[in-house]
């Protein structure tokens, strides 16, 4: 009798099923207090580093899921061997490259937590990041609470100055400066709902700030630095031109900001871009 022989493609359509059916039994955990969102794309380098920053927390009930966007290195193969270690840890293996805003739209839709934290692949939580946001979320009644976070660079040496964020932010404050750092954010679940991260623009984050600030949602900081925020040669972040390119397409596309108030809008950001690495 012949053995069938899968192409590379059923092979790893077939583990990404698996591992789909084994995150539904997961599933079957108690319903945890916060779902944590991870996209991952060629992170072999950092992503344990960041898993583990989620494991090391002083709040307990979590769930973590890790959405591989087709990645070309080890990533995958380092999000099963974890995910093997943690029930907690929900890996989710994409059959095409969607990018992050959708690799996150992929997680949310499997979110059960009260609130969801966002959590990128190369950057690194501290141990309380997540009680000291909770916290505040309680004392305050927030929305959405964010926090200060230290840049470090590839090697995780502080690079830039610390970003020390105000105790609360709106829109008009947002247009100069985006003050939520992505890694730093915890967001009432419920506020995400039939609210996806759109995908038409480079910030898909700071698009979905201004969207929840816009709805009315409170968004309050807390001044202490709770996340290591990485900035990698190569990373969007690094790559200053095309950022401020895609903050202008924000203002006219998705703001629709007529040109004078778009303009004092870019001005503003690129004075708070120079402060900010400096």
């Amino acid at each position: 009798m012949e053995t069938a022989v899968l192409s590379s493609e059923q092979v790893y359509e077939r583990k990404a099923a698996d591992c789909e059916t084994s995150a539904a039994e997961k599933r079957s955990e108690s319903t945890p207090l916060v779902s944590v969102i991870m996209p991952a794309y060629n992170a072999e380098k950092y992503i344990e580093q960041a898993i583990r920053s989620v494991q090391k927390q002083t709040v307990r009930s979590w769930e973590l899921i890790v959405v591989d966007d087709r990645s070309t290195d080890k990533t995958a193969e380092q999000i099963r061997r974890l995910a093997a270690e943690d029930m907690r840890i929900i890996p989710v293996y994409s059959e095409t490259n969607h990018g992050a805003a959708e690799s996150r739209n992929i997680a949310l839709r499997q979110c059960r937590g009260e609130f969801v934290a966002l959590l990128d692949a190369d950057d690194v939580w501290h141990p309380q990041k997540l009680e000291r946001e909770l916290e505040r979320a309680r004392e305050t009644d927030a929305d959405l609470v964010y926090s200060s976070y230290a840049m470090i660079d590839e090697q995780g040496t502080r690079c830039f100055s610390d970003f020390i964020v105000e105790e609360s932010t709106d829109l008009q404050s947002m247009l100069n400066c985006n003050t939520i750092g992505c890694s730093t954010v915890l967001m009432k679940a419920k506020v995400l709902e039939k609210r996806p991260f759109v995908t038409d623009f480079y910030h898909e984050d700071y698009v979905m700030w201004l969207s929840l600030l816009q709805a009315g949602c409170k968004a309050v900081g807390v001044r202490d630095i709770l996340v290591d925020y990485r900035v990698a040669r190569g990373s969007r972040s690094f790559n200053k031109l095309k950022s401020a390119k895609n903050r202008w397409r924000v203002y006219r596309d998705y703001l629709k900001l007529p040109l004078i108030p778009s303009v004092k809008a870019m001005a503003g950001y690129a004075i708070n871009g120079l402060k900010k690495y400096r």
